[in-house]
C-alpha cells in the first residue's frame, strides 16, 4: 500500500481521497441511492472552494506569508462533506460563511504558527450558530460507508495512525450503541447502526488526525481521541446567550483540539540552513540554526514546508532529525536532516539544494514516538535501511552527549554496497555496528549477528518494504516489543 500512496504527498493523497468521497455521493445522488440532490452537491462545493481559497489569499497576503492552497483545498473538501448538498440561496451563503470562517481560523486561532482548531470543524460550528446552515454529514449514510472507510483507511495507515482511529471509532460504538441497546434493541442491530449512520468513520479518518492540531505523542493522541468520543457520544445542550450549544461532531472534535493544545504547546518555527555535508555520493545533511530554542526529543521527526513550483508531491515534506536535542559545549544548537539526493529528485529536493546559507525555511511542527527506552540499562538493538539511520544518529548523538553507558548493537542494511551513512556519530556513542545485505534480513541472519538479541528491544527505520522485513525479522528473532518508523518516499 506504501508504494503506491507514498508516491504523492499526504496533502494530495487526502485531496484525492475526499474527491472520490465527493464523485461517488454525486454518483448516488444521481442514481437516487441516496436522499441528496447532486447538482445542489456540486454548487455547494464551487461556493466552499471559491470563498475558502478567496479567503485563504487575502488572509495571507495580509499576514505576508505563502498561502498553501492545497490545505484550503482539503479544508474545502471536507466542508463540502459536512453541509447540506443544497443550491438554495441561504445555504449557499453559509456554506460561504463556513468556508471564510475556516480559511480565516487558520491565521486567527493560532498560537506561534500551530492551529489550535480544526479549520473545517470551527468553519461548520461557526456558521451553525448564525442559522445559515447546519452540519448534517450527509456522508453518513450506509451506501456511502465502503468509500468514506476506504478512504480513512489509506490516510490513516499512510500516517501510522490506525490505532487512533480505530481507538475513536470503538469508543463512540461502543458509548452510543450501548444506550441505544438499553432503549430495547437488540445489541448486534444497535452497534452497527452507530457504524452506518454516525459519521464517526469519515471522523476518524479525515479530520481527528489532522497533523497540525494532532498533538505529537501517542499518549496525548489517544487521550485526545477519546475525548473526541466521549464529546460525540454523549448528548448536551445549554445556552448560552440566545444561542443554543448542543451535541454535534463538529464541537466534539474542537473539544479535542482544545485537549491537544493543553497536553501539548506545540510551534511552528523558522530554521536559517547554516551549511551542508556530503554524507555519500548520493546523500546529504543539511544543517540549520532554529531561531528560537526547539525542544525535540531524539528520534522524533519534523515537517519543513518550502514554497516553490512543487510537483506532484507537494510543498511539505517530513523528515527524521538527525541530531542531538542538545547542544555541545560551546556550540549554538542546531537542527539536521539527512535525505538522499539524487540527480532527478523532486522539485521539494532541487529546492532545497538550491538554498543558500543563510536561507530561512519554516518547519510547521515536530512530532513522533520513536524514542529509546527511558531505561538506560534496557539494551536494544536497531536496523537502519539507508537513509533510515537518521533518527538513530540523533539517538545515539545525544547518548554520546549525556555520556550514557547503553549496550546497543545497530544493523545497516545498506542502500548501497559498504556505504554506513552517519557511521561516525554510531560508532562514537560506542555502538557495535554490523552489516547486513538486504538480501539477508532474516531472523536466522539476526540471530547469528546478535546472538542476545531475545533480551533486546528491536526498532526499525526506513523505507516501508524495508520496515515490513525488518520488523518480520526481528520478531522472528525474538526480540522484544518492536518498534518502527518508517516513509514512504520524499
Amino acid at each position: 500500500m506504501d508504494a503506491v500512496t507514498g508516491r504523492v504527498s499526504m496533502y494530495r493523497l487526502t485531496v484525492i481521497a475526499l474527491a472520490a468521497v465527493l464523485a461517488m455521493g454525486v454518483l448516488l445522488g444521481s442514481l437516487g441511492v441516496i436522499g441528496i440532490d447532486p447538482l445542489g452537491l456540486l454548487a455547494m462545493l464551487g461556493v466552499v472552494g471559491v470563498a475558502t481559497l478567496g479567503a485563504n489569499e487575502a488572509a495571507a497576503r495580509l499576514a505576508r506569508v505563502v498561502p498553501h492552497r492545497e490545505s484550503s483545498v482539503i479544508t474545502a473538501l471536507i466542508i463540502a462533506c459536512l453541509l447540506p448538498p443544497s443550491a438554495a440561496t441561504m445555504d449557499l451563503v453559509g456554506a460561504a460563511l463556513a468556508g471564510i470562517v475556516a480559511a480565516l481560523s487558520k491565521y486567527l486561532v493560532v498560537w506561534r504558527g500551530r492551529h489550535i482548531l480544526n479549520p473545517a470543524a470551527t468553519g461548520v460550528w461557526v456558521a451553525g450558530l448564525t442559522g445559515l446552515t447546519v452540519g448534517i454529514w450527509w456522508i453518513a449514510t450506509p451506501a456511502m460507508l465502503p468509500v468514506v472507510a476506504l478512504g480513512a483507511l489509506l490516510l490513516l495507515d499512510r500516517t501510522r495512525r490506525l490505532d487512533i482511529g480505530l481507538l475513536l471509532v470503538v469508543l463512540v460504538v461502543a458509548i452510543i450503541g450501548t444506550r441505544v441497546t438499553l432503549t430495547g434493541a437488540t445489541p448486534l442491530d444497535a452497534y452497527l447502526s452507530i457504524l452506518v449512520l454516525y459519521p464517526v468513520v469519515f471522523l476518524a479518518g479525515f479530520m481527528l488526525t489532522e497533523p497540525i492540531t494532532l498533538p505529537p505523542r501517542r499518549w496525548q493522541q489517544w487521550l485526545t481521541a477519546a475525548v473526541v468520543a466521549v464529546a460525540f457520544s454523549v448528548p448536551f445542550s445549554f445556552p448560552v446567550g440566545p444561542v443554543l450549544i448542543y451535541t454535534s461532531p463538529e464541537l466534539a472534535l474542537l473539544i479535542g483540539n482544545i485537549v491537544a493544545f493543553a497536553v501539548s504547546r506545540r510551534r511552528g518555527f523558522a530554521l536559517r540552513l547554516t551549511g551542508t555535508r556530503a554524507l555519500s555520493p548520493s546523500a546529504t545533511e543539511f544543517r540549520f540554526a532554529p531561531t528560537r530554542p526547539v525542544p525535540f526529543e531524539a528520534g522524533q521527526w519534523l515537517e519543513l514546508h518550502l514554497p516553490h513550483r512543487a510537483d506532484i508531491r507537494g510543498t511539505r515534506r517530513v523528515f527524521s532529525i538527525a541530531s542531538a536535542p542538545s547542544a555541545a559545549d560551546g556550540e549554538a544548537p542546531e537542527v539536521a536532516i539527512g535525505l538522499r539526493m539524487p540527480e532527478q529528485g523532486s522539485s521539494f529536493k532541487r529546492e532545497l539544494a538550491a538554498l543558500e546559507p543563510g536561507s530561512l525555511v519554516r518547519a510547521t511542527q515536530v512530532s513522533g514516538d520513536f524514542l529509546l527506552p527511558r531505561d538506560p540499562a534496557e539494551p536494544v538493538v536497531l536496523v537502519a535501511g539507508g537513509i533510515g539511520v537518521t533518527p538513530f544518529a540523533s539517538q545515539l548523538a545525544e547518548v554520546a552527549r549525556r555520556g550514557e553507558q547503553r549496550d546497543v548493537v545497530v544493523v545497516v542494511v545498506p542502500s548501497r554496497d559498504g556505504e554506513v551513512l552517519y557511521r561516525d556519530v554510531l560508532e562514537a556513542s560506542g555502538a557495535r555496528v554490523v552489516e547486513l545485505d538486504r538480501d539477508d534480513l532474516s531472523g536466522e541472519s539476526l540471530r547469528a549477528a546478535v546472538p542476545d538479541i531475545a533480551r533486546r528491544r528491536g526498532y526499525v527505520s526506513g523505507a516501508p518494504a524495508l520496515v515490513a522485513a525488518g520488523r518480520s525479522a526481528l520478531r522472528a528473532a525474538g526480540a522484544k516489543r518492536v518498534r518502527t518508523d518508517s516513509f514512504a518516499g520524499y
